[in-house]
């Protein structure tokens, strides 16, 4: 993982070429080699020459020594940014960390390699994808700030996202040898649905959602990018050809048909959603796809497996949204990312025991996350009686008044502070403890780590961030630690 923790090499967000260049390399198919689990990075050739295809998890990479084709470390581009190093690179772009020197702040510029500087449909292609971005404004989609050229060549700034992506997140797992808890992965599935909802909302077609190109960041916010092969669409147009481009394990068998009706179009990025929720929830792909020839050979009939069969945590509940999203028919599939979030929700919600017996105190001098909090609880715990104070000591008299089942407490607050709230629990009680806080940092952790604390939070917190974290908590407390998986990358 480089600086600040951004995605390890190999996972960055791909660059692609456009489909229509012919002048332009094809990009290589991806070798699979983990049949039906989840994948390795390492790249095969193209069976399918007319398909122009990008790895499973991107094909961009750091760059070898002496093979950087971008911007040096120093330069400055738009009279404004500083460039810091490089981030990575793929089939026709680089992207690279800068300084804003002016608003000081990192961001990353993509701008075309210099090979395609020259090539009108890779400027095309490029123009797009900044429109696409711009057209959007979401905090779960990455945010565009400028366009413009270095020495004749097209830029884009936008912005940096510090932390790792759903590829490395879901990597990292494996290499552990668990699953991510679901609560986890709802609610990263979550944010993804409502940022591919505000993409379809400003009448735009994603068409490259895969786990490398789903970032997440500080206090677990996960952020869509890499919008290359988006394309606009006009739900009352004619049907007509789509083109067939992207990575093959997410593409959807409608790609290329041309009979295909204009509002059904955006249900493609429905059918990705489905393969990387299917995932994150089983840790298994749902279809052995090592080349576009695989490819077309599962969409002509395979069938995924249950869900609930891989991972029986899940329960039948999930078999129904999950397998509906991955229709091969775009008419039966799910017909939006809201339709599927509610779906997943239903089906967590359907599956969730009663939490009567539980009580949680929530301590915090910020009344704001006091009502956010206790309402993210209530959604999580059902029928857990929550009770929220305004300071530590309040907080410890809750708590000696009636035992309590968790502690989620501020790390700067009157009274008691967090350290010293965390530290009198302690000494007392064996209840969870989970701290948020709006400013502190890794030395304040590993000190609360040492105090007995179970987790960590820093504002502005996503509420199943929150909900995942302190399910996790109370399961270790309960000595049942989160299901583990079998599959093992190779």
């Amino acid at each position: 993982m480089g600086r600040d923790g951004h995605p390890k090499p190999g996972h960055e967000h791909a660059d692609v070429a456009t489909p229509s260049a012919a002048t332009e390399p094809a990009l290589s198919a991806p070798t699979l080699s983990v049949p039906p689990k989840r994948r390795t990075h390492a790249r095969g050739d193209t069976t399918v020459p007319s398909v122009r295809l990008v790895s499973r998890d991107g094909d961009s990479e750091q760059p070898k020594p002496g093979s950087w084709e971008g911007p040096a470390a120093g330069v400055l581009i738009g009279s404004t940014y500083r460039v810091v190093g490089p981030l990575g690179q793929g089939g026709m772009g680089v992207v690279v960390l800068a300084l804003d020197e002016r608003l000081e702040r990192d961001v990353a510029i993509k701008l075309i390699r210099p090979a395609f500087t020259r090539s009108e449909s890779a400027r095309e292609r490029f123009l797009i994808e900044a429109r696409a971005m711009a057209r959007v404004r979401h905090e779960n989609v990455v945010e565009i700030y400028a366009f413009g050229e270095l020495d004749e060549t097209p830029y884009f700034v936008m912005e940096y996202v510090p932390g790792t992506n759903v590829a490395n997140w879901l990597d990292d797992a494996i290499l552990e040898d668990r699953l991510p808890s679901v609560d986890e992965a709802l609610g990263y599935l979550d944010q993804m649905c409502r940022g591919v909802t505000a993409i379809h909302s400003s009448g735009t077609v994603h068409g490259d959602l895969k786990p490398s190109n789903l970032l997440i960041g500080p206090a677990s916010r996960l952020a869509i990018a890499d919008m290359g092969l988006s394309r606009m669409f006009d739900p009352t147009g004619r049907p007509g050809e789509h083109p067939m481009a992207g990575t093959p394990a997410y593409m959807a068998p409608e790609f290329a048909r041309i009979d295909l009706a204009a509002e059904l179009v955006q249900r493609a990025d429905i059918y990705a959603l489905g393969v990387i929720a299917f995932e994150m929830l089983t840790g298994q792909a749902p279809f052995d796809i090592e080349t576009t020839a695989d490819m077309l050979l599962v969409h002509s009939g395979s069938k995924a497996p249950l869900p609930s069969q891989i991972r029986p945590e899940l329960t039948t509940a999930f078999d129904v949204p999950l397998l509906r999203a991955l229709s091969f028919d775009p008419e039966k599939r799910t017909p939006s990312a809201d339709a599927f979030r509610r779906a997943l929700l239903e089906a967590r919600e359907s599956i969730t025991a009663n939490h009567g017996s539980l009580r949680i105190v929530v301590a915090d001098d910020d009344a704001d996350f006091l009502a956010l909090a206790s309402e993210a609880l209530a959604y999580g715990f059902p029928g857990a009686q929550i009770e929220v104070v305004a300071d530590g000591e309040a907080a410890l008299v809750a708590c000696d008044r009636e035992p309590a089942s968790l502690a989620v407490i501020d790390l700067d607050m009157p009274g008691l502070n967090g350290v010293e709230l965390t530290a009198a629990l302690r000494a007392q009680y064996s209840l969870p403890i989970v701290v948020v806080t709006a400013s502190g940092g890794a030395p304040d952790w590993h000190l609360l780590s040492a105090l007995g604390a179970d987790g960590f939070l820093v504002k502005p917190i996503d509420p199943f961030a929150l909900v995942a974290l302190a399910r996790k908590a109370l399961d270790t407390k309960r000595g049942r630690a989160p299901a583990a998986s079998t599959n093992k990358r190779r």
